[in-house]
């Protein structure tokens, strides 16, 4: 054996270990171990994998593209297994990755077919594995930070599986075309102009792939501000509604008070009458007149204070008893948007969840604290009817044409904050218990 046999196996195997390094370069909000285990484990299967798919592709020169496949399905189950993501999710980056590790191997192929125009695949040359790594390197490089900073972007925001199985269609279709595409027998590509038509339908399709990434990113973006713009239009009417309650009360206390010296005018004549049975129903009347603030003060934070009077409106209209407890610290770093979004959510699925109960039944407790100024804890109890829907850790919705995406969104946002959020039930009862640092977004 040859030096380049010794050495194609360590370079197969690093080639395979950048790959799933750039599956994993998105995730780093959604592992299901710690970081040392999946590695761990991720470099004895890469290793197994490539030592495997060397043997037979070198040895009994078994074709590479049935090879492929079948080492591409073991490493995807492992790789799924480490995420706690949806496999519409993991499947979809999986074969994006592929298919674009797919276009390099086709172009080192090309690379081989030119220097040995009468060689075969099976014959793949060491240069040819040596410009493959190159071309791996580079492309790692140029898109590590993009995949893990706007990839990480789309995978916590993203999470309706339709779209991501639309995705994931999209980047099999293009993996099956390289596939298809390898060249076997390398005098095919110095058959006429077959040679210069493959390059360039391979560039083509390869640009092409980069387009429909950077289209998927756009249209995720624009969908993912507008969702955030209607957040704070919400929020907004919430606070606009507020603001009318407290006006309306301000305005009938004021009328209160300049007609209170005509009422003290009456209560002194009966008074002076004796007449205290008159005086008594006076006083009754005037006590039911007097002004009622519609509006509760919770805390001191406009955005929550009518988030909470808004859904205590909906729980009051739905024969839900409710506790809303509050204790926030003087100074809230977090985003009111984002505070919003996660009691909002937990709220929102509580009433829903309550609706499916006896009315005597139905019951919400919510309690909001500030430890030291720098954690928030969020308590969230509610009664439901003890069915639930449970894909591993996740939870979905139990009702038509839900996903539990509320309970993902509140995880998500909850770990932008350095926190987390668990989920968990008995037979009647529903607990959502979420915890994160009380500070801005670095």
């Amino acid at each position: 054996m040859t030096f380049s046999d010794f050495i194609i196996p360590i370079l197969f195997f690093l080639m395979i270990y950048m790959v799933v390094i750039m599956c994993y370069a998105p995730m780093k909000n959604h592992l299901r171990y710690k970081k040392r285990a999946t590695i761990l484990t991720i470099s004895v299967v890469c290793a197994l994998l490539s030592a495997a798919t060397f043997i037979s592709t070198i040895f009994f020169s078994e074709d590479f593209g049935i090879v492929n496949v079948i080492g591409v399905i073991i490493l995807f189950l492992t790789y799924h297994r480490s995420l706690t993501l949806h496999i519409s999710q993991t499947a979809t980056l999986f074969l994006l990755v592929c298919a674009f590790i797919s276009f390099l191997a086709n172009f080192a192929i090309i690379f081989d077919a030119l220097n040995h125009p009468d060689g075969e695949l099976v014959d793949f040359s060491f240069h040819a594995f040596s410009f493959l790594m190159l071309l791996l390197v580079l492309f790692c490089g140029l898109s590590a930070f993009p995949l893990s900073k706007y990839g990480s972007y789309i995978f916590d925001n993203v999470h309706q599986s339709r779209v991501w199985w639309l995705a994931g269609l999209v980047a099999a279709i293009f993996y099956g075309f390289n596939l298809r595409m390898v060249i076997h027998h390398y005098s095919t590509l110095h058959t006429n102009k077959v040679g210069v038509a493959y390059i360039t339908v391979m560039i083509v399709m390869f640009v092409l792939l980069i387009l429909l990434c950077i289209i998927f990113y756009l249209i995720v973006d624009t969908l993912v501000q507008k969702s955030e713009t209607d957040d704070k239009n919400r929020i907004l009417e919430m606070q606009e509604k507020q603001y009318q309650s407290l006006q309306r009360y301000l305005e009938a206390d004021a009328k209160a008070r300049h007609d209170f010296r005509q009422t003290i005018y009456a209560l002194t004549e009966l008074s002076s009458q004796k007449d205290y049975q008159a005086l008594d129903e006076y006083l009754h009347r005037y006590r039911d007149q007097l002004p009622m603030k519609e509006s509760i003060d919770y805390c001191a934070n406009p955005a929550l204070n009518a988030l909470l009077n808004h859904y205590n409106s909906k729980v009051e209209a739905e024969s839900i008893r409710s506790e809303f407890n509050v204790s926030l610290p003087k100074i809230l770093y977090v985003d009111s948007i984002d505070f919003c979004s996660i009691v909002g959510n937990v709220l929102e699925n509580a009433v829903i969840a309550c609706l499916d109960v006896p009315a005597e039944k139905r019951f919400i407790r919510l309690v909001i604290s500030g430890e030291q100024n720098n954690e928030i804890y969020i308590a969230l109890s509610n009664s439901f009817n003890g069915n639930v829907r449970q894909v591993k850790d996740r939870y979905l919705s139990t009702h038509k044409g839900g996903s539990g995406i509320g309970l993902i969104s509140v995880a998500t946002t909850a770990a932008e904050y350095g926190g987390t959020a668990d989920f968990s039930h008995d037979e009647e009862v529903f607990y959502s218990n979420i915890m994160f640092l009380n500070r801005a977004i670095q």
